[in-house]
């Protein structure tokens, strides 16, 4: 394929690319070389629509289609390429679309608003409503070649319409949310029922309108089409529909597109303002007979349509110009001897003539001559028109273009044909649809340009993204992704960042390409955008969800290998010394305590679901929170002793009682106290702060802890939202406690909120509660022991004095000599009572210094390469693995610990 031939076919993503890979000398088109600048202009023009589109060409019906057609097609894709439309690709459909397609093949626009289609693409039938627009193009005989259309699958929006039809037309929550007007008539046409869109467009209200007759309501519409539209429907109990314009007694001109189904009560009737599309229509109707003009001239200074019966004759600005006439009138339409008298003396009886012959027989005008513009100089133009006739043969229409001779007015014609066939197209589909130039001003925009911008047409065009846009530097990157394009002459779909008009931020998603000329010249960009802001919000919003889960799953493996450790330790435990009591005891103790930690984690998770599903009920009876606060208190005194920390309570006012359930509430305090306790360091403060009003009772946890990164305080209260992961465990969590706190807040009808003023500043939570006013077995065979081959000595260090202690047990009952430490300062000062070890067994996550730090300690101070250095971990994905060799681990050995293992690896 030539470069022309794929310029031609540039763009487009999937479609485009087909067909720059197909062989199109084996088809009816024959080479792309060959093909007609019509054809060649509408595949670039399809290539680069966002919307449905296609192109039916030739005698063969040669049927091309892009991306946004494909799923229509189903299995029929992508055979259908090149496929004559009638036979090869819709044959099942062929008594529909034939006559609409003989229409345009005689030069007939066609619009379909609906139409039932049983379509069999998918190897069976199914189905489908569509609405169709097709337009005839022509070559340059004046022959229809082709024609070019979209469609819209409207098969969710029929359904629905026909599933209304057995609906209760009176319930007043689906009429108040409907987004046309309703009106439900009585089977003497009283109006019964209308909803709020019916009052807005009729502009009367809801009491003017019900109880009255409508023929009485709209004067004139009893004999008019939609009043016998409306009896046929009642009469035949079969759904009627129509577009219909009426005038209102205001002087309100309006089309209507007016839909009347038949129901028990009389007729329910549907309608919506279709006024600016029917203008909108007649618009791009004008539009495309001059675009269709365009191609079969080649080059445009001008266009006129001469109304014969009227003898009005209306042109363009450039008509204007040429025959030195003013433009509003010439817009407004001027008698066909003003527009004669620019012609030069010497032409006017051969243009007359030219004219009256044309007259008389119909179909197409040529004819040159000379014509006075408006800076008095004479220019030679060529016409070319068509004359159109009513049935009885009778001249009633005539449209035509001007041509210039010099190449100046061909490549500004041939500019102006390309603009307004691009106009045409923008106009018929939604979002932002742009052109712009080699220096990044606007050439064409749609609608949607305007509404991004908030100004009108007139007022960006002509202009670059730097003049229109508030944020420079927001503008200088578009118009950098637009040169980029334009100098590797090849489309891409990229995002961008453009701020609407309202100053709302908002990410776009754009498919943009260059813009060729004939000659295969970059002359330009051409692009459609959509508004994909909340579409990525909420992939940000899923992205962070999962990644909450993905931490919430992680954590809490690890929070359940922890108890599991020393449950397995001490069951071996069991299994080595089954006839010691007092080990048996200690065993039974250390099980029992950490099923029951367990047993807490699964509960929480069960309660913060039941909680947060709303399957809890709370009982409502007065509570005294100082007793709350006290019970709190007492419940997170060991936590507090633990990590050495100062608890200062405080309480002011009167007596503070509130409605709520006692245990839920003493729940909440307490895991607000563990929750500072948890991001408090060793020896910090943490202050409870009781406060009584008039209507409320507020608590205060305030701690000088780690405190809180801002981007973590609006999700603090979220399901499975933790502070980042360390090793030492003292910061994270579950993630559940606080989403647990604020959802039994929110059921007694309070509030919480959290505030930092960053990391290391610590963190505030407040509580606020509406206050009350009140007055006052078996045994089992065991394995035999386990005995160690050689005694090593071994220290064994965690700060879970559980763990460390059963370990150590099992340890000394294979015949080790063992020392236990719970943290890494203990550890160092065990290590000075004796001169040898043989074995460090280390928990790798510690409050004061972490396994990786303690193990550098240890070797500094041994100097001697023979102790075996084990790290016990409750994470054991490669990464953690990895860290305790680089820190000076021999092994890394996930809890709960594998004896064998642990065994072997010492005796070894």
């Amino acid at each position: 394929m030539t470069h022309t031939g794929r310029d031609v076919l540039a763009g487009g993503g999937q479609m485009g690319e087909r067909l720059r890979d197909m062989d199109w000398s084996n088809t009816a088109l024959g080479p792309v070389e060959t093909w007609p600048e019509a054809l060649r202009t509408l595949v670039q023009l399809l290539l680069a629509s966002n919307q449905p589109t296609y192109i039916i060409w030739g005698q063969a019906r040669s049927f091309l289609y892009n991306d946004h057609y494909m799923p229509f097609l189903g299995a029929k894709h992508p055979a259908a390429i090149g496929r004559d439309i009638l036979e090869e690709v819709w044959p099942e459909i062929r008594s529909e679309l034939e006559p609409l397609i003989d229409t345009v093949a005689s030069g007939d626009p066609v619009h379909v608003p609906s139409m039932r289609l049983m379509l069999e693409r998918n190897g069976y039938p199914e189905e489908t409503y569509f609405s169709f627009f097709f337009a005839p193009v022509r070559d340059a005989s004046g022959s229809v070649a082709g024609m070019f259309g979209a469609c819209s699958d409207i098969t969710a929006k029929v359904k629905l319409e026909r599933d209304l039809t057995t609906s209760d037309a009176r319930h007043r929550q689906v009429l108040t949310n409907m987004d046309e007007a309703f009106v439900l008539l009585d089977r003497d046409f009283h109006v019964v029922e209308v909803n709020p869109v019916a009052e807005r467009l009729t502009q009367l209200g809801r009491d003017q309108l019900v109880g009255r007759l409508h023929w009485d309501l709209f004067p004139g519409t009893l004999e008019s089409p939609i009043g016998e539209m409306y009896l046929r429907a009642q009469a035949t109990s079969r759904p009627e529909s129509i577009e219909y314009r009426y005038t209102f007694g205001d002087g309100r001109d309006c089309w209507f597109d007016v839909r009347a189904f038949p129901v028990e009560e009389g007729l329910a009737v549907f309608f919506h303002d279709i006024t600016q599309r029917r203008e909108q229509e007649k618009a791009a109707s004008l539009a495309a007979e001059r675009v269709q003009l365009a191609l079969d001239a080649g080059a445009i200074l001008g266009t006129w349509v001469w109304l014969i019966p009227e003898d009005r004759i209306s042109g363009d600005e450039r008509f204007a110009h040429l025959f030195g006439l003013d433009e509003a009138a010439c817009r407004e339409g001027i008698p066909l001897g003003a527009a004669f008298d620019a012609i030069h003396p010497a032409d006017r009886e051969r243009v007359s003539a030219a004219i009256d012959e044309v007259l008389a027989r119909g179909g197409a005008y040529r004819c040159e001559y000379r014509v006075l513009t408006r800076d008095g100089t004479w220019t030679w133009v060529e016409a070319n028109g068509r004359v159109e006739t009513d049935e009885g043969g009778r001249p009633v229409r005539f449209p035509g273009v001007l041509l210039g001779h010099d190449e100046r007015h061909r490549v500004e014609a041939e500019r102006d044909r390309a603009l307004t066939l691009l106009k045409t197209f923008t106009e018929t589909v939604p979002g932002v649809v742009y052109a712009k130039d080699r220096e990044g001003r606007l050439v064409v925009g749609n609608r949607g340009v305007a509404d991004l911008l908030g100004v009108p047409e007139s007022q960006f065009l002509g202009r670059t993204d730097i003049e229109l846009l508030a944020d420079r530097s927001q503008a200088e990157a578009v118009m950098a992704n637009d040169r980029r394009i334009m100098a590797r002459g090849v489309p891409e779909q990229i995002e961008e960042e453009v701020r609407l008009a309202d100053g709302a931020p908002a990410t776009w998603l754009s498919t943009k390409a260059p813009w060729f000329d004939d000659a295969g010249n970059v002359i330009g960009v051409i692009g459609a955008s959509i508004d994909i802001t909340e579409r990525r919000q909420m992939m940000q919003e899923l992205e962070q969800s999962d990644r909450r889960k993905d931490e919430f799953l992680a954590m809490l493996a690890h929070e359940l290998r922890n108890p599991l450790a020393p449950i397995r330790t001490a069951a071996e435990l069991l299994r080595l010394a089954p006839g010691d009591q007092v080990t048996v005891g200690k065993a039974a103790q250390i099980i029992s305590r950490q099923v029951a930690h367990m047993t807490e984690l699964v509960d929480d998770l069960l309660d913060v679901s039941r909680v947060t599903r709303g399957l809890v009920e709370f009982e409502r009876k007065p509570v005294e929170m100082r007793t709350v606060v006290s019970a709190a208190v007492e419940q997170t005194e060991p936590v507090m002793q633990l990590r050495r920390h100062t608890l200062s309570v405080e309480t002011n006012g009167g007596p503070a009682f509130v409605l709520g359930d006692r245990h839920r509430l003493v729940q909440v305090v307490s895991n607000l106290l563990n929750n500072a306790a948890k991001y408090t360091s060793p020896t910090g403060s943490i202050r409870l702060a009781l406060t009584v009003a008039a209507d409320e009772v507020s608590l205060e946890v305030i701690d000088n802890g780690s405190g809180m990164e801002a981007s973590l305080l609006p999700h603090v209260f979220e399901l499975f939202t933790q502070a980042a992961r360390t090793p030492d465990r003292a910061q994270g969590g579950l993630g559940i406690g606080l989403a647990l706190v604020r959802s039994i807040v929110r059921a007694h009808g309070g509030s919480i909120t959290a505030t930092s003023d960053g990391s290391g500043c610590g963190s505030t939570f407040r509580l606020v509660l509406p206050r009350a006013i009140v007055e006052q077995d078996p045994a089992i065979d065991l394995p035999p022991s386990r005995i160690s081959v050689s005694k090593r000595t071994i220290m064994v260090v965690d700060d879970n004095r559980d763990a460390a202690d059963t370990l150590a047990s099992v340890l000394r009952v294979l015949g080790h000599d063992v020392s236990v430490a719970t943290s890494g300062f203990e550890a160092l000062a065990v290590l000075a009572q004796r001169e040898r070890w043989d074995a460090f067994i280390r928990d790798v996550g510690m409050p004061d210094m972490t396994g990786h730090e303690l193990v550098g300690r240890l070797r500094e101070c041994l100097q001697d390469g023979g102790p075996r250095f084990i790290a016990l971990s409750g994470y054991g994905q490669r990464s953690d693995e990895a860290a305790s060799r680089a820190a000076g681990f021999d092994h890394h050995v996930v809890k709960p610990v594998d004896l064998d293992r642990l065994t072997a690896l010492i005796s070894n």
